[in-house]
């Protein structure tokens, strides 16, 4: 008699779990709406947001130009500091500075293509910035430790 109860209970068990589970259509239509509507959102915010950062991105952009390329002017002053002084000193070690500051003014110029080059659009912008910020400030120690050892 025990046998047949518990094999009823375990079979009205199962069928209580099978119809609480199912939802009707009207709900599962509903839950989808739902989640299409929160996609949208989603959707809409992160355009906004990356509307926001190439703006952000751009405005960087143009302060990180503006300061390189008064960088490079820059050299070029130096650069051409340093010819004068070569042509004036009439030392021996003429033809090593002479290679040296060809050397340093062919970089400044590299950089100043790379500058004028690099579209701002690409997703590379944090790349580029590290990569031209180091290469400008070798360039410029390069011209310093010049600007000193023809002062020796």
């Amino acid at each position: 008699m025990k046998k047949p109860i518990i094999i009823l209970a375990a079979v009205a068990f199962a069928a209580m779990s099978f119809f609480a589970g199912c939802e009707s259509p009207e709900q599962k239509v509903a839950d989808a709406q739902e989640e299409v509507a929160d996609a949208k959102e989603n959707l809409a915010d992160k355009k906004y947001d990356a509307k926001v950062e190439r703006k952000a991105d751009a405005k960087e952009w143009e302060q990180f130009k503006a300061e390189s390329k008064a960088k490079i002017v820059s050299n070029d002053k130096k650069i051409a500091e340093l010819k004068i002084r070569m042509t004036q000193s009439g030392q021996l070690e003429e033809v090593v500075y002479k290679e040296r500051i060809i050397s340093l003014e062919k970089k400044n110029t590299e950089l100043r293509k790379r500058m004028e080059t690099y579209d701002a659009n690409q997703n590379d912008w944090a790349s580029f910035k590290r990569e031209f910020s180091k290469d400008m400030e070798n360039l410029g120690q390069a011209i310093e430790d010049l600007t000193g050892d023809s002062d020796k």
